[in-house]
């Protein structure tokens, strides 16, 4: 009955690609892949749009049938409203067996071709047996020398996914896992650890953990190690700090398994005989054993270990183990670590970059819990007093769920190109972004007019909705999501219309740009229109003086004074140091000067002898024009009447022809 019920379908759907007319009934649902447990219940479910032809369900290519009760096949159901067209396939109890690919098809008629869902995958997990580690429950390695250790667990499906633990801390490097076929679909899962031990590894307990979906937990079995290895060796001074003149005892202390040991010393590489317990004692130590070194070396029957120690050294800080960067999640702990040495012991003290308070001291910082707002870089500053102090910076991480620093309105013109970003900007890196919009998720690539891409940018993960040529129907709410391993995070951005510069607007910006040239135009004119009238009203005060000091002075120290407001001149102008006389000189090459000043001739009085000093031509000479017999002396101000400026007409000869006093 079912190889005839087989043939019927199979001949039913020999038209399914036969035909090209339109397509009537169609799929409104069709099955996804899915994965249970063995023993539990699935539905494939499967939606039918105008049904006409025969609808079934084939598993690997064989037929079911088409009998919502599917005889022969008594833990299978198609259940659903028929006249809504549902055809759901239902298993019951679900047996490995059942694992396969599942589809749903209509069979064509005369007048419509027939139709296929997609294919679905059914599979069926089964639990793997216990773990077992191969080597059994202790395991004995060498310190340095690789050691292989094996863990399996069978008959799962899928595979057994085995971890190694080493008390209490996972092992995620040096392992090599592979998976055996076991028949039935199962399979074996083998898991090789390398190990590479330590001698802080001796005694330690390794675990070999399995899990699969199967599983509502996790299996595990352990091991001991036992490490052997050469003497772990420590050399001490006592004091730690010697003195010149006094005595110091050097001692060796050594863990090692096997525990029989035997000792050496040796100074600055050299071997000290005789000197083979476990201290060293030196007497009498001067200023020329500062900084040797004395090794110790320690035997057993693995091999030698050794350990030096550096008499009396004191020196400043210097870092020994620094945690560069430490990334934690939020919620969790953080410990920064920063390790000196020092002579003495320095002082380390901790601030956050930027800040002057004090967080902690000693090595490390922890933080019990911390949030993103711990992220930054922290300084760890070592001080040994007398010898100065030096710093690291130790950057602390706290990943978080995502962070979106996108603008919630951006913009778009009608008919152009629009797009819209989405910025994450935290730690950790994002997993996925997706847009969503009008019922379409779109992490990468095209729909429509639509195209989503993505990229790493400064500060974090971009990711750009671009619409090609934008319609009024694209201004809408556009959902950006952003997953990581903390979290996802959504924010909601509007995509609005650029709106156009309105012409008036432009046509104001114009005028006023206009207006305001010719305004800076104006003023140029006028500045430099009164710029002009200053300079020529500047050219009619210029008066020169020279003071001398009873010796001749060259012309090229003539001192330039120049006023426009005379009397304010006089203001400015110093008193004449005490007991100083002066009398004025001037160019009397000119018959009209005494009429072209404002105080008409010159003043009635010469110098001994009635001559003048003609600074320009070097020459003596009379005043032919004034001949007085006698002159008062002047006033210790008289000297400002050389004050005196010329009116317009004279501007340029009296710069070429300076008035000048003389001092005698």
């Amino acid at each position: 009955m079912r190889l005839l019920t087989t043939i019927v379908a199979s001949l039913a759907l020999a038209g399914l690609v036969a035909r090209g007319s339109a397509q009537d009934q169609s799929f409104r649902e069709e099955p996804d892949s899915v994965a249970v447990r063995q023993g539990e219940t699935v539905t494939l479910t499967c939606a039918i749009d105008n049904v006409a032809g025969i609808v079934q369900w084939t598993k690997d290519n064989f037929a079911l049938g088409s009998d919502r009760e599917l005889p022969g096949y008594p833990r299978f159901t198609i259940t659903g409203d028929v006249n809504r067209g549902e055809y759901n396939l239902v298993v019951q109890d679900t047996l490995l067996e059942d694992d396969g690919t599942y589809q749903c098809q209509a069979s064509p008629t005369e007048n419509q071709q027939g139709i296929r869902s997609q294919n679905a995958q059914l599979t069926i997990y089964l639990p793997p047996d216990d773990p077992v580690i191969e080597e059994g429950s202790s395991v004995s390695v060498i310190a340095g020398q690789p050691k292989n250790v094996t863990c399996r667990a069978d008959n799962g499906k899928p595979a057994a996914t085995l971890t190694w633990w080493k008390d209490g801390q996972e092992i995620t490097e040096g392992i090599t896992y592979i998976t055996e076929d076991a028949g039935e679909k199962r399979q074996n899962g083998v898991s090789i650890l390398t190990l590479n031990p330590s001698v802080d590894d001796h005694g330690k307990v390794l675990t070999c953990r399995s899990s699969n979906p199967a599983m509502d937990g996790n299996k595990e079995t352990t091991t001991q190690l036992n490490v052997e290895h050469t003497p772990v060796v420590v050399v001490q001074s006592n004091p730690p700090l010697v003195e010149e003149g006094s005595s110091v005892s050097l001692s060796c202390e050594s863990r090692a398994n096997p525990g029989e040991v035997n000792y050496q010393w040796k100074k600055d590489g050299v071997v000290l005989a005789g000197e083979n317990g476990q201290v060293l004692r030196l007497n009498n130590v001067r200023r020329e054993d500062n900084l040797q070194v004395f090794t110790c070396d320690a035997t057993n029957a693995v091999g030698t270990n050794s350990a030096n120690i550096t008499l009396s050294v004191q020196y400043g800080p210097e870092p020994l183990k620094t945690t560069e960067q430490v990334i934690v999640d939020r919620g969790t702990s953080a410990t920064l670590v920063c390790q000196w040495s020092g002579n003495p012991s320095p002082t380390i003290m901790w601030a956050k970059k930027g800040s002057s308070s004090v967080l902690g001291t000693g090595d490390t910082l922890t933080f019990p819990i911390v949030d993103q707002s711990h992220s930054g870089a922290y300084e760890c500053t070592a001080v040994v007093p007398g010898s100065g102090e030096d710093s690291r910076e130790v950057v602390l991480v706290v990943n978080g769920p995502p962070i979106i620093s996108s603008f919630e309105v951006q913009y778009a013109s009608s008919g152009a190109e629009g797009q819209i970003e989405c910025l994450s900007s935290n730690s950790p890196p994002p997993s996925r972004m997706a847009w969503t919009w009008n019922g379409i998720m779109l992490d990468t690539g095209t729909e429509g007019r639509f195209t989503a891409e993505q990229r790493d940018v400064h500060g974090g993960r971009l990711s750009v909705l671009t619409v090609s040529k934008v319609q009024a129907a694209d201004f809408a709410d556009y959902n950006c999501t952003v997953w990581n391993r903390l979290g996802l995070t959504s924010k909601i951005i509007t995509l609005r219309q650029k709106e156009p510069l309105p012409l008036a607007a432009i046509v104001g910006g114009a005028v006023a740009g206009l207006v305001l040239i010719l305004v800076i135009v104006l003023l140029v004119f006028v500045f430099c229109h009164r710029r002009r009238k200053k300079q020529g009203a500047s050219n009619e005060s210029i008066t020169r003086l020279e003071v001398r000091d009873g010796q001749e002075t060259p012309p090229k120290e003539k001192v330039e004074i120049i006023h426009r407001d005379h009397e304010a001149a006089k203001d400015k102008v110093p008193p004449p140091p005490p007991q100083r006389k002066y009398y004025i000189t001037a160019d009397y090459d000119d018959r009209d000067y005494s009429s072209k000043t404002s105080l008409g001739a010159p003043p009635p009085w010469t110098p001994p002898g009635g001559t003048y000093q003609d600074y320009k031509n070097g020459n003596l000479y009379s005043n032919p024009y004034n001949n007085y017999s006698s002159y008062p002396a002047v006033s210790e101000h008289s000297y400002e009447r050389a004050s005196i400026a010329s009116r317009a007409s004279r501007a340029s000869e009296a710069q070429k022809k300076p008035r000048m006093m003389t001092h005698v």
